[in-house]
């Protein structure tokens, strides 16, 4: 590989290969784009303003977020939000072993949440009450974290398989509104897939909340 050469996904042979090519890809990028502080406290506003604006929220009963790393977009000012207007929200909290999670219902963001997990991601407490998959509505918006993401719904997460495991068990995925959450610089042409890999069929991103199909 000559040293002008800029490494693309087409380099590596195995799925593997371009899945972890892509990750370091998004991890390096974001470590600095999210240092911007301003601009993520700009873009955690302009997905308030792009969600409940679509038709898509004003329809929804139910509204499955999740609590951000550092390097993801902050959506709880939109769960705020949903709260306020009525909806349920729903956040997930991991298993103590393997990689199984569920959806918790919340009444606000100050309560029985706890960080006592391998990743220290915000969690809702066991006091909280439990979905189970066949609970989730029909016009539910799902929210789904991702490093990557193209605009044909292809998902990249960071290798644990969460999402792709419990979206599985969610009756009519595919017809439902899964939208994958992330910034612009994240997006790209080609993410592979492999049989187990669940697509999104929206994308929210500090520009909009996008209809992919």
């Amino acid at each position: 590989m000559s040293q002008c050469h800029t490494p693309t996904i087409y380099d590596y042979k195995t799925v593997e290969e371009q899945k972890s090519f892509l990750r370091k890809r998004a991890k390096a990028a974001l470590k600095e784009y999210c240092s911007d502080l301003p601009l993520m406290e700009q873009t955690a506003k302009s997905v308030v303003t792009s969600v409940t604006n679509s038709d898509e929220y004003k329809n929804a009963t139910m509204i499955l977020g999740f609590m951000p790393m550092n390097d993801e977009v902050d959506i709880v000012p939109l769960m705020k939000q949903a709260l306020k207007d009525k909806k349920k929200v729903a956040v997930p909290k991991m298993a103590k072993s393997g990689n199984d999670m569920d959806f918790y219902l919340i009444d606000d963001f100050d309560g029985d949440f706890t960080s006592d997990n391998k990743y220290n991601i915000r969690e809702p407490s066991e006091n909280c009450t439990k979905l189970s998959p066949d609970q989730i509505p029909s016009d539910a918006l799902i929210f789904v974290p991702g490093l990557v993401f193209n605009l044909e719904g292809a998902r990249l997460g960071r290798g644990k398989g969460y999402y792709d495991k419990y979206l599985s068990r969610v009756l009519d995925c595919d017809k439902r509104i899964v939208c994958g959450v992330c910034f612009t610089i994240c997006v790209t042409k080609a993410v592979p897939i492999e049989k187990n890999d669940v697509r999104v069929n929206y994308l929210l991103n500090e520009y909009g909340f996008i209809s992919l199909k």
